[in-house]
């Protein structure tokens, strides 16, 4: 069984890497047989900081579907065409926010204090910021503060684009209409393996809807709906973590050939 995992408040917290034991039964999921992979909002490169080596070479779904690494290189990407970018980044400007975009490795943003989020970013330092016109292209924007917020969002959803609100932060980040995780994993393995995925927020719904099952780590209301079982956020999440893939790695085990 193809197991998928997002990242951030589903099995690594605060920004911190994943936890050696949770890693540890991770592999132990594929010395079993089965397949691990990942799908974060985060771009692929800023994924590899938080796993560890042993983890370099597996399926990582970034930027909340606009890219695609395995065995260590970009497998495919799905950027916001060129015109649309820069009408985008436009409409940014004018309304004086202050936003951060991804291209297949590199970063460009217009912070011109130190905002946290920016203490996220390339922990590693294997990427350059550069400037908007040299980014390669635009996979992801994020806007990460605005004045008139609620009249850009009005405006940014008039476009061709797709909008995840990730709320403990209070970020929306934009990718191109029709990029989410999902599409991104069926892209990729074209022969529609069954999965399991495990999330915790709105960018995880549409694997969520796909998936032949499901753990909802938290209590994100639209995912309760279609998450076969859930994890609650508490001192023992870890645990309950680690619990549950030992419980479904010998439930699944059974099905492998």
């Amino acid at each position: 069984m193809k197991f998928i995992f997002d990242l951030d408040g589903t099995i690594c917290f605060k920004g911190q890497p994943i936890s050696t034991n949770i890693l540890d039964s991770l592999l132990a999921l594929e010395q079993a047989g089965h397949t691990v992979g990942f799908a974060s909002a985060r771009p692929c490169r800023d994924m590899l900081p938080v796993l560890d080596e042993r983890f370099a070479n597996h399926l990582l779904i970034g930027a909340n579907g606009a890219m695609t690494h395995h065995r260590g290189s970009l497998q495919g990407s799905m950027p916001i065409p060129d015109r649309l970018a820069h009408e985008i980044i436009s409409i940014l400007d004018d309304y004086r926010a202050q936003y951060f975009i991804d291209d297949s490795w590199n970063y460009a943003h217009n912070c011109v204090s130190a905002h946290p989020f920016l203490s996220y970013i390339d922990p590693n330092r294997t990427a350059s910021r550069v400037d908007v016109d040299q980014l390669n292209a635009v996979l992801k924007i994020l806007i990460l503060s605005c004045d008139r917020y609620e009249e850009l969002v009005a405006r940014i959803r008039e476009l061709d684009v797709t909008l995840h609100y990730h709320s403990a932060e209070g970020i929306l980040d934009l990718t191109y209409r029709g990029v989410n995780k999902w599409a991104a994993l069926n892209r990729f393995d074209v022969a529609g393996e069954p999965f399991i995925c495990f999330g915790n927020d709105m960018n995880d719904l549409p694997l969520f809807e796909k998936a032949h099952h499901s753990v909802l780590v938290g209590e994100y209301e639209p995912l309760l709906a279609l998450a076969k079982e859930k994890i609650a956020m508490d001192d023992y999440v870890e645990q309950s973590i680690i619990a549950k893939l030992r419980e479904l790695g010998e439930r699944y085990e059974l099905a492998l050939p």
